[in-house]
């Protein structure tokens, strides 16, 4: 069975986060959550036995809160999506005490458990640490290269999904990964390559000296793009998704991949986002604040599946 690590806690994106997975992936009968909260602890300070010693009542009292606390968070998510029609012999909740940091604990847990994917809110409980250190979300997405991320943007209503087609590898992997997730549920998918114009890379007094030049540039971009359009659709019948469920759509763009891409979403109703890390050239990568960084930070009311 495939599995999905899925990050918890008591914030509001936390939950909407399930509510997604409920929405998108409930008919998957073989499909296996772990659902997993991160326990906070006290400052190293009181692991000095004389402090330990000295506070034990009030250690002990914060300690039963907090296993309190986490039981309580990961039962309520296993709740709310057995209410919404998630399998509940396919929902385990863990709860593992901080070790590395939250980001760094939940990538760990994922590799040690061979998820398929992990799965976590925009925004975490912690606004503090949101503020010194950034979001344990972005810092999942920036560290945790070998497992593909799920983020929720606040709330999802639409099956719709998007996906994001180049020549790279990275886009390939999303691919294969949302396909194996979305067999056999109700998502309607669109391919989508943009095309950029000359000008991107040239001036557009140099464009101009020879205007038929754009016409050559997007004819041949069309045609270097089709065969892994055609794969990537291979991919996804191959998965089990109908070919009626699939539509495809090149788009003459502008010089501004991530909004044409995130354009084209909003205007059409897509709830979610697949894409690679970083393109074909290796340069979009998100750490950089590339295309997928772009469309990760504005993307609000969506899901983006990053590989």
């Amino acid at each position: 069975m495939a599995k999905l690590v899925v990050a918890v806690d008591n914030s509001q994106n936390s939950m909407q986060a399930l509510d997604y997975i409920a929405m998108m992936l409930s008919s998957r009968i073989d499909l296996v959550l772990e659902l997993l909260y991160i326990v906070p602890g006290l400052p190293p300070l009181f692991d000095d036995p004389m402090v330990r010693r000295e506070s034990k009542k009030q250690i002990e009292a914060i300690e039963k809160r907090n296993k309190e606390l986490a039981d309580t968070i990961l039962s309520e998510a296993r709740e709310r999506l057995i209410s919404r029609g998630f399998p509940k012999n396919n929902i385990h909740g863990h709860a593992e005490p901080k070790k590395q940091g939250p980001a760094r604990d939940i990538c760990q847990y994922a590799g040690t458990q061979r998820a398929r994917a992990i799965v976590v809110g925009a925004r975490g409980r912690s606004r503090l640490e949101k503020f010194f250190t950034g979001s344990v979300s972005s810092h999942i997405i920036e560290n945790c290269r070998a497992i593909p991320i799920v983020q929720i943007n606040s709330q999802v209503e639409s099956k719709k999904v998007l996906m994001a087609i180049d020549a790279s590898d990275n886009a390939m992997c999303a691919v294969d990964t949302a396909a194996e997730m979305m067999a056999g549920t109700e998502a309607e998918i669109t391919l989508i390559h943009t095309k950029q114009d000359l000008c991107s890379y040239l001036p557009d007094e140099v464009v101009s000296a020879a205007p038929e030049m754009e016409q050559i540039w997007q004819t041949k971009l069309e045609e270097q793009i089709a065969p892994f359009m055609t794969r990537a659709r291979d991919k996804l019948i191959k998965a089990g998704m109908k070919e009626t469920q699939i539509t495809s759509k090149i788009l003459s763009g502008t010089r501004n991949p991530a909004d044409d891409i995130l354009n084209f979403a909003r205007k059409n109703g897509f709830g979610s986002i697949v894409m690679g890390r970083h393109g074909s050239s290796n340069k979009q990568e998100y750490a950089l604040g590339g295309v997928s960084g772009k469309i990760l930070q504005a993307s609000a009311n969506m899901a983006i599946w990053f590989c």
